[in-house]
């Protein structure tokens, strides 16, 4: 696929084509935030996607609930329309293990971001119906602020004359907008950090800044983290946009100053 589809109208495909695919590649937004190779950031980007389904040998339907890991060390990020569009295109592909269904999804995202991906996929009966709502931490949403400021500045983030450890934070307030067709992208944030305490009337305050920024998940998570990084200077900090669902998609990212893998993701809230 040669034109980004996000944006476009874009025919659901009848046979699986793994050219559907759009790379975005990671080092444009990185230069814009000045952060690409000068900032010590590890990373994963975790989607889930709710709507896959190919047939068995006798062309019966399956389906799943998948898990895509994505290293933050990766060349390119994957447009989300554009890999619902590929997901949609295994729906008449018959493979005879579910084992060939992992191995084929994880070979194309692997080709196409140039990094490896792992892959997990889940039956319906995986997961219980409840979904278990014990979030680490405080919530920033309490605070009493003003909000006069919609696009985000460093500037607003403040200190507390505290020392803390390991302090867990979260708000469910996010939202930034889509750079390509301007819809709200809507996101759980969370962070763990080591350091000089953050005052949490200004965290709120910077984190509701982006309303109106336009920039895609990744960007805005790595933006985020340089900002608390940079301005905050923590010993330790990781932070978590878990975003909402779209399309059957949903995109969580996690980035931090020590090595993060599969095990340390957060499960998702009720709302996502």
């Amino acid at each position: 696929m040669s034109d980004n589809p996000l944006g476009e109208k874009s025919a659901n495909p009848g046979k699986y084509d793994p050219s559907i695919l759009y790379p975005i590649a990671r080092w444009a937004a990185r230069s814009l935030l000045d952060i690409d190779k000068k900032l010590l950031m590890y990373g994963i980007d975790h989607w889930h996607a709710y709507e896959l389904s190919w047939l068995n040998s006798n062309g019966k339907p399956q389906v799943a609930l998948a898990e895509f890991y994505f290293s933050s060390d990766s060349e390119n990020i994957i447009e989300s329309k554009s890999l619902k569009l590929y997901l949609n295109s295994l729906n008449q592909e018959r493979f005879a293990h579910t084992d060939k269904v992992i191995a084929t999804i994880a070979q194309d995202l692997s080709a196409i971001s140039r990094s490896e991906v792992k892959v997990v996929l889940h039956s319906l009966q995986d997961f219980n119906a409840t979904p278990q709502q014990n979030r680490p931490g405080k919530s920033l949403d309490v605070q009493d602020v003003t909000i006069i400021v919609s696009q985000p500045d460093p500037s607003l983030l403040k200190l507390d004359d505290q020392i803390v450890f390991d302090e867990e934070l979260y708000s469910d307030l996010f939202k930034s907008n889509c750079p390509v067709t301007g819809q709200p992208d809507w996101a759980s944030f969370a962070i763990q950090y080591t350091g000089s305490k953050i005052n949490e009337s200004s965290l709120l305050i910077y984190l509701c800044s982006y309303r109106g920024h336009q920039g895609y998940h990744e960007e805005c998570a790595e933006r985020i983290y340089r900002d608390i990084m940079q301005v905050c200077q923590p010993s330790e900090l990781t932070i978590a946009l878990n975003f909402l669902r779209r399309g059957g998609l949903d995109i969580n990212v996690y980035r931090s100053s020590v090595p993060l893998s599969s095990d340390a993701m957060r499960q998702r809230s009720i709302r996502q």
